[in-house]
């Protein structure tokens, strides 16, 4: 019986539920929030701690961010072109006007390089461990690590010793809410189906199937083969040990509430800690795969619904943008629509088209942190390759 009690049975059923009994899922909520709440309470922690604890007594933290980030630029610049090529493949035959859209409120502010400043660099600890701002937390347990090389040594071991030790407890804690973990997915699964507005989505089947394909060609083609191109390992291994962070990921769309099943599945497939803990909470917040090729696909759709066929220089402006977008939002609350509406007034595309972006992103957000998730944990694999080369 214990066979059946999996993240996937709880998947599994939460779809079932959904589609046959979508009025129950207002009884049952309740126990996902729970299960994400338990999620979202470790990770900041633990990132502090386990960055802090990797880096406060290693000399590799260039190499290892050297090597992130190349990583990083290179996959997302491959999904962004990607859902930019097929966006222009499948939207050719796209009717003008096809959706009736209507004006969207995005604040007065909006996005600015400012306000992107203010919200990158940390001002105060304490409302960035509040406000959930993953990036300032990564910021500061990296200043922190490296001021501690600085101090005198029974200091440091002291400090260094005290991370481990709330490293270890915060993975125990992890190791019991993951117990929970089948009754969680699936309560979340089924509240998040049963009140989607499948006819929306459907009318936009073009959209759909791009966003499909593009998700398809990264994560089944372009990421495995990076994979076994930079480590020299079988793909479907890892692909099987990292099951629990991608399910994780597809039934939360939180890739920060993913993170601590991320560290504990990569660290039992033999990833080194060192990497995990600096490589998983930045990819968090700046390798966004799924995100780049997604808001590409939607750009493209969202400029022939309005009636402008993109040129090749256009394309390419898009792509860029998509690639900076995810990273730019990563400190900004309610960032993704705050950045769309920036995307669009440089496109020169009425801001009504946010509509769109409201109606689709909150189906296309589970699959999309799957694949940000999935873009994370073949980075680190393959860093922490690179390092036993190295």
């Amino acid at each position: 019986m214990r066979r059946f009690y999996s993240v996937f049975t709880g998947l599994v059923l939460g779809v079932v539920l959904a589609l046959w009994l979508p009025d129950g899922a207002a009884y049952v909520g309740w126990l996902g929030q729970i299960f994400l709440s338990l999620l979202k309470l470790l990770v900041l922690p633990l990132i502090l701690v386990s960055i802090y604890a990797s880096l406060a007594g290693s000399k590799e933290l260039r190499l290892i961010g050297g090597h992130a980030f190349l990583y990083y630029a290179v996959t997302s610049a491959t999904a962004a072109t990607l859902g930019t090529t097929l966006g222009l493949a499948f939207s050719q035959d796209l009717p003008v006007g096809l959706l009736e859209v209507g004006p969207v409120a995005v604040g007065a502010d909006g996005f600015s390089l400012d306000r992107l400043i203010d919200n990158l660099i940390p001002s105060n600890l304490f409302a960035s461990l509040a406000g959930g701002n993953i990036l300032h937390i990564v910021l500061v347990a990296v200043v922190a690590a490296l001021a501690s090389r600085r101090i005198p040594s029974e200091h440091r071991q002291t400090l260094l010793a005290g991370a481990k030790a709330l490293d270890a407890l915060f993975m125990q804690l992890l190791k019991a809410v993951l117990a929970f973990a089948p009754i969680g997915i699936l309560a979340l699964v089924y509240t998040g189906l049963a009140g989607m507005d499948w006819a929306t989505v459907f009318e936009l089947r073009p959209f759909v199937w791009a966003v499909a394909l593009a998700a398809f060609l990264h994560t089944l083609v372009f990421l495995p083969t990076l994979y076994r191109f930079r480590t020299r390992s079988r793909f479907l291994p890892f692909l099987q040990a990292c099951r629990a962070p991608l399910l994780t990921a597809l039934s939360t769309a939180s890739s920060s509430a993913t993170y601590p099943v991320s560290k504990q599945a990569l660290e039992e497939a033999g990833v080194n800690e060192r990497v995990t803990s600096l490589t998983l909470p930045l990819g968090a917040t700046l390798n966004m795969d799924g995100s780049a090729l997604y808001q590409a696909v939607l750009l493209i759709f969202m400029s022939q619904l309005a009636g402008a066929d993109p040129s090749v220089p256009q394309a390419l402006f898009i792509v860029l943008l998509t690639m900076a977008s995810s990273a730019g939002t990563a400190g900004i609350p309610g960032g993704g629509i705050a950045m769309m509406a920036f995307m669009l007034d440089l496109l020169g595309l009425p801001q009504t088209y946010l509509a769109l972006y409201l109606v689709v992103d909150r189906f296309f957000d589970y699959p999309v942190t799957a694949v940000n998730v999935w873009g994370d944990l073949v980075v680190a694999a393959a860093v922490d390759r690179d390092l036993d080369r190295g």
